[in-house]
């Protein structure tokens, strides 16, 4: 039998660690699942036919009733597709879930081409009449129309919008599932300590941190050596994403490939240049923590498969799922009660899927519920630390989620992935606090500390060099090169070479990393990777502010949690004390992680 987990006086086994999506579509099965998703069309249609052809001389009332009617069906259609997204993410293999899913792709491209005259219409509107944007009257959604306004700058025609939407929806959509249940259904034959196993990739992916090194090894040469055998798929969908997004970026007449993802983002170009030279700047301070780790480990140098290791070979923590959820909950509890009740709520109303299975795709992710503004945790928990770490971050999105939610109105909702990052990472800082104070041991606390840095430095600086490997795809694509596998993983190199140096010898196989990576395949979504890095500095920097300022800091940082979408980056910062545009800013949370990293040499 599994861990064994107490649900409201239930024992549950691993196995049963699932999430329960029915609440979404309030237990319809497959049939009604269909009709909601068609009566979201139907829904999209007459809205589209109600406000369309008026927003020209909307006033500013007219806007407010219009966007307030929006913002009620987008909840209620972001839940209806959410659900097909979900099942097919936690089990690939099962059919009628790829159906849902397929439906919900189709919804969503309907839809998408079906509002698309809103957004476009309501842009038009906003350029001839820009002080609407000011209207008291619309003061709930400003930030929302600035943003819009912004984005209208570089919107195509009504026609040509809708054909985009069902290009992208048989094209560079279907090109990064097809890659994503490939990778998915794959198992894995291999040997660990003399006995045969048949692995599924996310156990195979996970041994890639197993504290034995030869497993390690093992794990990684494995996992990349399928990424090598594949490499035609994989090239073959990474080049014809960027090529697409390169194209659409010039037929918009964006100024950067980055501009769809500064607007989206809500941040400017200039700060997003200013972090990633700080990065790679400031990388020797990675490469002194890689020589202190392969101290540590007791070898000369650090392998490709050790960069990501535990920093012990013999890991003095295993935490059981049960355990798991006792001191998540007490972690966020100890920083705010509401906090603690929300993340309690996760687990009792089954919303987390942590359970390990053929199919489930790789990952961990929150997702919205907007419905019940609640949320739902996806991840796969093998009872290691950075599995414990893992779970804080999802359920800190849930935290910082349900701030949003009950402060702000549904447009406001979404935040830049900059500031997305804030209470997920805050409660792995919050997680890191709590183990220290239960640790009896210099090992327990080594351990401890080791597993934090690890993040810090792995998200700051290997995250940090996705965004530099993605900046150098378009800037070959412009010089008219081919995106081959030889190619990626050249580029993949170089961009390694900026922020290791000569630190670390790679296993073989591994410069086919870029493949494994997700954010390098989401059609129309490019340059994710810099939010992480950006997210882990500032987290880190509010972290000393709360350690000066102690129960002080916690209506300040709940009020920046809850702001939603309500103001760009910058001014949201601003606020707080920090200028994102001054490299300075950059240093304070290094700062707060050199710290650790003395205590940890103290320790050592």
């Amino acid at each position: 039998m599994g861990d064994i987990v107490v649900k409201q006086g239930i024992i549950m086994t691993q196995s049963e660690r699932s999430w329960n999506l029915s609440v979404i579509v309030d237990g319809a099965p497959a049939d009604k699942v269909k009709e909601l998703l068609d009566s979201m069309v139907t829904k999209a249609n007459d809205f589209s036919e109600q406000y369309g052809d008026k927003i020209s001389s909307m006033t500013a009332v007219d806007i407010k009733e219009m966007l307030s009617s929006l913002q009620n069906f987008q909840v209620e259609f972001s839940d209806a597709i959410s659900y097909g997204r979900l099942r097919f993410r936690a089990d690939t293999t099962n059919k009628e879930s790829s159906q849902i899913n397929d439906w919900s792709l189709q919804t969503t491209s309907s839809i998408g081409q079906t509002l698309k005259s809103i957004d476009l219409n309501l842009g038009r509107l906003l350029s001839e009449k820009p002080e609407l944007i000011q209207d008291p009257e619309l003061s709930d959604f400003k930030h929302y129309l600035e943003r819009l306004y912004k984005a209208s700058l570089y919107h195509l025609t009504e026609e040509e919008e809708k054909v985009i939407i069902q290009k992208d929806l048989h094209g560079i959509r279907l090109f990064s599932q097809l890659r994503e249940s490939w990778v998915s259904e794959k198992t894995f034959e291999v040997e660990i300590e003399n006995e045969k196993k048949t692995l599924t990739y996310n156990q195979l992916s996970s041994l890639r941190m197993n504290p034995n090194r030869d497993i390690r090894r093992m794990a990684t040469e494995t996992l990349y050596k399928s990424y090598s055998d594949d490499k035609l798929l994989h090239a073959t969908a990474l080049r014809s994403i960027c090529a697409d997004h390169m194209a659409m970026a010039k037929l918009r007449g964006h100024p950067s490939p980055m501009t769809q993802s500064l607007l989206d983002q809500d941040v400017d170009e200039k700060a997003i240049d200013t972090l990633l030279s700080v990065i790679e700047n400031t990388s020797d301070k990675f490469r002194e923590f890689l020589k202190l780790k392969a101290k540590i480990m007791g070898v000369d140098s650090l392998e490709g498969n050790d960069v990501i290791a535990p920093i012990t070979e013999n890991p003095v923590w295993r935490f059981s799922w049960d355990e798991a959820r006792k001191i998540v909950v007490d972690s966020f509890a100890s920083f705010d009660h509401e906090f603690g009740t929300v993340v309690e709520n996760m687990f009792i109303n089954e919303r987390i899927d942590s359970a390990n299975r053929k199919g489930k795709t790789s990952g961990a992710f929150c997702a919205r519920h907007g419905k019940a503004k609640s949320s739902f945790v996806f991840t796969s928990y093998n009872e290691t630390m950075n599995d414990l770490s893992t779970l804080a971050h999802e359920l800190g999105h849930a935290v910082q989620g349900h701030i949003t939610y009950h402060a702000q109105v549904p447009l406001n909702w979404r935040t830049s992935s900059c500031l997305a990052e804030m209470g997920s990472i805050f409660g792995e800082l919050l997680l890191t606090d709590k183990i220290l104070s239960m640790s009896e041991s210099k090992e327990q606390k080594i351990e401890i500390l080791s597993t934090l840095l690890n993040n810090f430095f792995y998200t700051v600086y290997y995250v940090g060099l996705r965004a530099l490997f993605e900046k150098s795809i378009y800037v070959a694509i412009e010089e008219g090169k081919l995106i081959d596998a030889e190619t990626a993983c050249n580029l993949w190199d170089a961009a390694k070479k900026r922020v290791f140096a000569d630190s670390v010898e790679w296993n073989d196989y591994m410069e086919f990393e870029w493949a494994r990576i997700p954010h390098h395949f989401m059609p129309n979504f490019r340059f994710y990777n810099y939010s992480y890095c950006f997210a882990q500095m500032l987290v880190f920097a509010l972290y000393e502010v709360y350690k000066q300022e102690g129960s002080a800091f916690t209506s300040r940082f709940r009020d920046l949690l809850g702001r939603g979408g309500t103001k760009d980056v910058r001014d949201n910062l601003l606020d707080f004390g920090f200028d994102i545009n001054d490299p300075a800013f950059w240093e304070l949370g290094a700062k707060q992680a050199n710290r650790f990293l003395e205590e940890l040499k103290d320790l050592l």
